[in-house]
């Protein structure tokens, strides 16, 4: 059974982190190192946010597993007005970007589907970016479509469990055999249970035994900084966002966090 080590930042500090599928920590921001290159690309707020990671480290893996490239299809699933999407559209063939879309005053804006460029973080490439109204359980391609897939912090929120199953069994359909499917979810780090988090033992049963994928990049890591859990941005006192380190959250005794997947189709 993988569990959580929290460990003493000064160890944490002298530590490489070469997996791709894990939680981030407060040294992921190191300056000069590819990770903080990316979110600089992508011109992201200064500060240390989770999301800003999650931008990063999905783009990161996604070029380090081979399926970005000038004639690569993408799908976002999930995607409201996220900063890879723009990234991709500049990389890549066609970035395709799902959303519900009708959350006003959120990402999933249907603003976006009329005018993506009004929520454009730096140029790109217009005619290499779709952006659709598309429910994750339902996807509307053919199967084997795309070179590969994402999903951030997103699935958690389609509903049901057996919504969120089906979901990522449509982005493993649509993604073409050897394709890639990232996924980074919401990860609880206490003994606590949530609707819209997931517990280890509940993303581990619904990811990553689905016999028609496999785990890559490496083997989870779930170590963290002994500072961030000792400290988090603790929303029972504070709904402000953006502070800074916005890595582990707590609401009521509930810690949690991001963690991210890499998954390749299987032939």
């Amino acid at each position: 059974m993988t569990e959580f080590q929290i460990i003493p930042d000064n160890e944490m500090r002298e530590r490489t982190r070469t997996s791709r599928n894990r939680v981030p920590d407060i040294h992921d921001w190191q300056p000069g190192t590819a990770l903080t290159d990316l979110m600089r690309e992508m011109a992201d707020p200064v500060g240390i946010h989770r999301k800003s990671w999650e931008y990063a480290i999905c783009v990161q893996g996604l070029r380090e597993l081979g399926v970005v490239h000038e004639t690569a299809t993408a799908l976002a699933v999930g995607a409201g007005s996220e900063r890879p999407l723009y990234y991709f559209a500049n990389h890549i063939a066609k970035m395709v970007a799902t959303d519900l879309y009708d959350n006003p005053q959120h990402e999933g804006t249907p603003l976006m589907l009329a005018n993506p460029e009004q929520f454009a973080p730096f140029p790109y490439r217009k005619a290499h970016l779709e952006v659709l109204r598309m429910a994750g359980d339902d996807l509307r391609f053919p199967s084997n479509s795309f070179d590969f897939c994402f999903s951030l912090s997103s699935i958690e929120h389609f509903g049901s469990r057996e919504t969120q199953r089906k979901s990522f069994g449509e982005m493993i359909r649509v993604v073409r055999p050897g394709g890639i499917v990232c996924i980074i979810t919401e990860l609880i780090i206490t003994d606590h249970s949530h609707t819209d988090y997931f517990q280890w033992e509940e993303l581990e049963d619904m990811f990553m035994t689905n016999p028609t994928v496999e785990l890559v990049g490496g083997d989870p890591d779930l170590s963290i900084s002994e500072s961030l859990v000792r400290y988090p941005l603790d929303l029972n006192h504070s709904h402000n966002l953006t502070a800074s380190p916005h890595i582990v959250l707590k609401e009521g005794d509930m810690l949690w966090t991001s963690f991210s997947m890499f998954f390749r189709k299987r032939s």
